[in-house]
């Protein structure tokens, strides 16, 4: 009897410890699947994220090129516009043909190409909207060839604008074009054709106006006589 207690107490032991063995076993397996499984979730996000971020960083430099595309476009077709906008306007003040390759009415006095012999001025005064018309007519001596003729005048209207030789033929030169250059307060003339040196031109020019009231060109002042301002 002792003899099979003793074995039966063993085998309960051995019994006990190869239950608690297969116990435990299990539990480790499932820490180790559980840190597998977090591990393959954490690489997943981590690849997901990336795919994002590499699909925004696509988007955005897509849309980057895009819009350097466009404003290069419109750069482009800016600087054509200015370039167009500034030929129109220097066309519009310039003439193709120059003097010694400069333009005249950019100096502060008048070229000396043309040398003035009688002046003939007419004014007709409007006080009553302070207005005044006038007409003039220049003759003057062509020094050397040219087709331009400069002008010193400053807020005035001109109406007409003829150009005669002295020459047998009958009627006005021909202008190509005339315009103000404000920056000189000069007014040009240009012809069609040369005028001649030693010949002798006249030219008629029209012109309206405002009476200034400040001390420039043909200006008002008024006085006060007996408590009347006249």
């Amino acid at each position: 009897m002792g003899i099979e207690d003793a074995s039966m107490r063993n085998g309960r032991a051995l019994s006990d410890q190869w239950a608690d063995s297969v116990v435990v076993r299990p539990r480790t397996t499932e820490q180790h699947i559980t840190v597998h499984k977090r591990l393959v979730l954490g690489f997943a996000i981590s690849i997901l994220t990336l795919i994002i971020v590499t699909a925004i960083a696509i988007t955005l430099s897509v849309s980057f090129e895009r819009c350097a595309a466009e404003n290069s476009g419109a750069l482009a077709a800016n600087r054509s516009s200015n370039s167009k906008w500034k030929q129109s306007r220097d066309g519009n003040i310039s003439h193709r043909d120059t003097e010694d390759g400069q333009q005249p009415w950019r100096h502060l006095r008048l070229p000396a190409t043309l040398r003035p012999r009688h002046y003939d001025l007419r004014l007709s005064v409007y006080m009553e909207n302070f207005t005044f018309s006038g007409e003039v007519n220049i003759e003057f001596e062509c020094v050397n060839s040219t087709k331009l003729i400069v002008l010193h005048t400053d807020r005035l209207e001109v109406e007409k604008v003829l150009v005669y030789s002295d020459s047998k033929k009958a009627g006005a030169m021909r202008i190509q074009r005339r315009f103000h250059y404000q920056p000189k307060q000069v007014y040009v003339i240009a012809l069609h054709r040369e005028m001649k040196p030693l010949r002798t031109y006249k030219i008629n020019i029209t012109f309206h106006a405002h009476i200034e009231h400040e001390l420039l060109g043909f200006f008002r002042s008024s006085y006060v006589l007996n408590g009347e301002r006249r």
